[in-house]
């Protein structure tokens, strides 16, 4: 058997185990039982769409739409009213995922109603978009290229195409050109009245670290994977060299760097991002990096079938229902969108 077919073989079995452990916990209402956050639903709608279960997807979007669209539309999440802080300086993260996985269930009435909100956190200036809304009010503050980057695929996917290209101009012409040597780094963090930032008291959040050292194991190259899908979908739109020159010098950052990258659960979302930039370039080496993380990630699965982030905790003890619930979509999703490559 070829390694082609091998891990074929291995990813068909990773994301059935997987998308099997979640269906186990689907309630009749449609949802999934004691999920604590929206943001552990977020993308769990297209898992189970893009898996083959449109049944399960749109039961679970049903519930969704109770649980934390409010009356005018737009998103009511419980973190942000228990004050969560790794809500609140990533507003739009979580509902930017929310719409795509909404829309790719054909639950417009829940995207369209809640792109307008998502877009408050644009800056007029830079199109990149705020962390919080309270920066965005007053039109200072950081510029959230993970939020940045997720709100772009809401944006294309709900046709906000100017939107969208202001967001992957920020990413291209403010982030990327100014990072001084990406040999050495890549700094992703971005001040509305400052330009980018690379000094020791740069702030950092949850899906954004203030640096990504290129020669240095355990970085945080889910935010690599997310800026190159972005730009490869926005290619894919408007089929303008520009975005995917950029989405290949972010690759070649990461992949040119250490071999780690390819032994962490940090680097799940660079599956996605490989495996898209793959789709427009069709070169193997492309492929192949979307595919060592998913054999890795295949190799750490957990017994029952659900994924624990070990970037993030030493034990699975620590990881519990909620955020499991989460990462094992996420983790099925990149597996299943690289298998669709192969």
């Amino acid at each position: 058997m070829s390694l082609t077919e091998q891990r074929k073989r291995l990813y068909r079995q990773s994301v059935d185990r997987a998308i099997g452990w979640m269906l186990a916990h689907q309630q009749a209402d449609g949802g999934f039982g004691p999920i604590e956050r929206m943001s552990h639903y977020m993308l769990s709608g297209a898992a189970l769409l893009y898996t083959g279960h449109a049944e399960a997807a749109a039961r679970m979007i049903r519930a969704l739409k109770k649980l934390y669209v409010g009356p005018e539309g737009g998103f009511d999440p419980p973190e942000i009213r228990a004050g969560h802080q790794g809500a609140l300086v990533e507003r739009g993260y979580a509902p930017s995922w929310m719409i795509y996985s909404s829309h790719v269930n054909l639950a417009f009435d829940i995207s369209f109603a809640a792109m307008p909100q998502l877009l408050e956190l644009q800056d007029p200036a830079t199109g990149g978009m705020f962390g919080s809304l309270e920066d965005a009010r007053r039109g200072q503050g950081i510029i959230h290229t993970a939020v940045t980057s997720v709100a772009c695929e809401a944006a294309i996917a709900t046709g906000y195409l100017a939107e969208a290209r202001r967001m992957v101009d920020h990413l291209v012409d403010n982030v990327l050109r100014h990072n001084p040597d990406l040999s050495k780094a890549l700094y992703p963090v971005w001040d509305a009245g400052g330009g980018l930032r690379t000094d020791a008291a740069t702030p950092t959040f949850p899906n954004m670290p203030a640096v990504l050292l290129r020669h240095e194991p355990h970085q945080h190259h889910y935010l690599t994977g997310m800026m190159i899908g972005a730009l490869t979908d926005f290619y894919r739109v408007s089929r303008e060299s520009k975005y995917l020159d950029a989405a290949l010098e972010i690759y070649e950052f990461a992949a040119r760097g250490t071999p780690a990258i390819y032994e962490s659960t940090a680097s799940h979302k660079f599956a996605w991002g490989c495996a898209w930039l793959f789709r427009e370039t069709g070169k193997a080496e492309h492929l192949e990096s979307a595919c060592r993380i998913c054999d890795y990630q295949a190799g750490i699965q957990e017994a029952d079938g659900s994924f624990v982030h070990w970037a993030f905790v030493k034990s699975a003890d620590e990881w519990p229902y909620s955020p499991r619930f989460n990462i094992t979509g996420q983790f099925a999703l990149w597996i299943a969108r690289t298998l669709g490559c192969l």
